[in-house]
């Protein structure tokens, strides 16, 4: 089973290098490979036999147009395609619970995740979180982009949602995608409404003016995960049971 990550970023180098991090920890790596859509004009680097980069200005529009395309630019042999967003987390089983769970359905996504905030304060919780889905890719790719005009993210998601395509397994304490808000990163959700196409446009044109997380040179290098990871545990011991917990701890190694 051959699964394409697709992570689209405005420059936001460290981001991206936790998120590379994350990916090159999975424990399905052999299964995976990953593009990174870099839309911001100081092109990155890294040399990865399952890491390929793609440095472009980004197309016209809103998210959508953004997430479409990433699909073009998908490995075209690829039969799953997962889009990683880069300012949140994957535990490094994350890759692995989607192709053991997704089985015969169009999409497929843990039915709880993790929200981190400031990395220290954590909660585990019903979601609906776009960053942690796995899809077919057919699908992924025919899904049309003029439904649901007010969801500032691919219409795929809703699309999935209404037509029951979507599966969930609930994982428990062991779930491995965790939403990060508040660590100093801007968020194009926090920047109002999503009146209609033109809207949502502008607010991506308001977050790329206030990202300054980019380094010159661009060249990429993963980052060490240890202490991201030790703060999860200290976040969530005593959210989770005791079994789930101590089996998060041995899987990170620590």
């Amino acid at each position: 089973m051959k699964i394409d990550c697709l992570m689209g970023t405005y420059g936001r180098y460290d981001l991206v290098c936790e998120a590379l991090a994350c990916f090159l920890q999975q424990t399905r790596l052999a299964d995976a490979t990953l593009l990174i859509h870099n839309q911001h004009p100081i092109p990155l680097r890294f040399d990865h036999p399952r890491v390929r980069i793609v440095n472009e200005r980004p197309p016209q529009g809103s998210l959508r147009h953004i997430r479409k395309r990433m699909l073009e630019l998908a490995d075209p042999e690829a039969e799953f395609i997962h889009w990683i967003d880069d300012d949140d987390l994957y535990l490094p089983w994350h890759l692995e619970d989607c192709l053991e769970n997704i089985v015969g359905n169009p999409a497929w996504k843990p039915a709880r995740s993790w929200v981190s905030q400031r990395n220290t304060e954590y909660s585990l919780g019903d979601n609906v979180f776009e960053g942690s889905w796995i899809f077919r890719a057919e699908v992924a790719k025919q899904a049309p982009l003029d439904t649901h005009t007010l969801y500032t993210d691919h219409p795929l998601h809703q699309q999935l949602i209404e037509t029951g395509g979507l599966a969930t397994t609930d994982l428990g304490g062991r779930t491995s995608y965790i939403y990060r808000w508040d660590t100093g990163t801007e968020h194009v959700s926090g920047y109002g409404g999503a009146a209609d196409e033109a809207m949502q446009s502008r607010n991506l044109d308001s977050w790329r003016e206030h990202s300054t997380d980019f380094r010159l040179g661009g060249r990429l290098a993963a980052a060490d995960m240890t202490g991201r990871w030790q703060q999860f545990l200290n976040g969530t011991r005593h959210l989770t049971s005791g079994k789930d917990w101590e089996s998060n701890r041995r899987r990170l190694g620590l």
